[in-house]
């Protein structure tokens, strides 16, 4: 799979070498340059292979460019409150915009097998509302706009899962290991932001968040419906 994608996947890690190098004090003034890059590589890549007549691809391009306003927000933001707010929600609506999509192969035979969504509920319900528990107290006028954030992304994740066999096993693959990712990254992210800063935060929330947006929109390239014929190319 990945041979067909080779060129892009080379300069995607190039993209990501960049992304991991402004982590360092030396190259931070450079981050509002390079970390563009990549949402605006994957939503070229994506217009450039897909059929974007396709409701599916149309959501997902979308929150690829929510997603890349919420990065341009959150490099400006530093101490800004509001700027980190408007990042939040750049992204919150990326997360909606994929919920959306997944939900569309969801819809198309629901009566198929559900036992990775449940499967991923459970985890889901878990992981969030033990992560909610444990950072409550640090989130001050934040608790309630975090709250509803978790909610939305583990709603993407769970969504992810219920596309199995409902579409080929390669881009649920990707795309349930791409909402993972995303997970981890803003789990990350939240507790650098509101717990306790550590040293390695940058590199994982840049590298766990750049392989999730990279599985998304691969999987969502190599998607294939199976059992029932497509119908939203109308939409």
């Amino acid at each position: 799979m990945f041979k067909q994608h080779r060129t892009f996947s080379l300069i995607f890690l190039l993209i990501l070498i960049l992304n991991l190098m402004v982590q360092s004090a030396f190259f931070e003034g450079y981050s509002i340059l390079i970390k563009p890059l990549i949402c605006v590589s994957l939503a070229f890549y994506l217009y450039r292979e897909s059929n974007m007549k396709t409701g599916f691809n149309r959501l997902v391009f979308a929150g690829l460019i929510f997603s890349l306003m919420g990065d341009i927000m959150l490099l400006y933001a530093g101490s800004d409150v509001y700027l980190f707010l408007y990042g939040l929600v750049s992204f919150l609506m990326a997360h909606i915009l994929y919920s959306a999509a997944f939900f569309r192969d969801f819809k198309n035979n629901p009566q198929e097998s559900k036992y990775y969504g449940h499967l991923m509920l459970f985890l889901m319900g878990v992981f969030s509302m033990s992560y909610y528990s444990w950072i409550r107290d640090y989130l001050n006028d934040f608790k309630i706009p975090v709250l509803a954030y978790i909610f939305v992304i583990s709603i993407m994740a769970i969504l992810a899962a219920y596309r199995y066999r409902r579409v080929n096993l390669l881009s649920f693959r990707l795309i349930c290991f791409g909402a993972i990712f995303f997970v981890i990254s803003d789990s990350a992210l939240a507790f650098r932001k509101f717990v306790e800063p550590y040293s390695f935060a940058g590199i994982l929330i840049i590298s766990t968040y750049m392989i999730a947006q990279f599985l998304i929109t691969i999987g969502t390239i190599e998607r294939k419906v199976v059992g029932k014929i497509e119908t939203e190319q109308k939409v």
